[in-house]
């Protein structure tokens, strides 16, 4: 090999090594949306350049274990409507989450934190109100079976006292519809 050839060769591999081992720092862009960094983070090119958003790991976790706790305590039944809502901002948030729309799902995350502290509030108003309005229905039925005992035969009284623990069970499983369906017929079958 000539001498110039070698040169030019050992010019090339030092240029070359020292492109590869050069990296430009990550730039922080204030003046893009957080949805725009994520999105120009995942190009080829520029995405060595542009630092992608953190995402709101903390507020997802907790909205999940929010929602989690809301169908643990039934808000399905005793606030269907704020359920309803809260399931689809959930959807929302949660796309959003999943594509890099991190601002958007942060304020999604904060809506369903108000709606379902809502929705947990009204639900236990409501359970308490029909779980005393059980317990006063079964409270006049046992009045009622307490008075004219005496006067049934044994048997009847048997079913009676088994009818009333069922609805006793009916309320602590908070079964309300089928505790004033019981409640009803236990009335007109018994006379009470």
């Amino acid at each position: 090999m000539r001498p110039q050839n070698r040169g030019l060769i050992v010019l090339i591999l030092l240029t070359l090594g020292t492109s590869l081992a050069f990296s430009f720092p990550k730039f922080s862009w204030p003046e893009l949306s957080p949805y725009a960094r994520y999105r120009l983070s995942k190009l080829p090119l520029i995405g060595r350049f542009i630092e992608p958003p953190a995402p709101p790991e903390k507020e997802y976790l907790e909205t999940r274990a929010l929602i989690e706790k809301l169908e643990a305590e039934r808000v399905d039944r005793y606030a269907p409507d704020l359920f309803s809502r809260i399931k689809k901002k959930w959807e929302r948030a949660e796309k959003y989450y999943r594509t890099g729309h991190y601002d958007w799902a942060r304020s999604y995350f904060e809506k369903i934190r108000k709606l379902g502290e809502k929705a947990l509030k009204e639900t236990r108003q409501r359970r308490r109100a029909r779980k005393e309005a059980a317990l006063k229905a079964l409270q006049k039925l046992r009045q009622a079976f307490a008075a004219r005992r005496e006067k049934l035969p044994p048997e009847k009284r048997l079913k009676i006292a088994l009818a009333l623990w069922r609805l006793e069970t009916l309320i602590e499983l908070e079964e309300f519809e089928a505790f004033e369906k019981e409640a009803r017929s236990v009335k007109e079958i018994y006379g009470l």
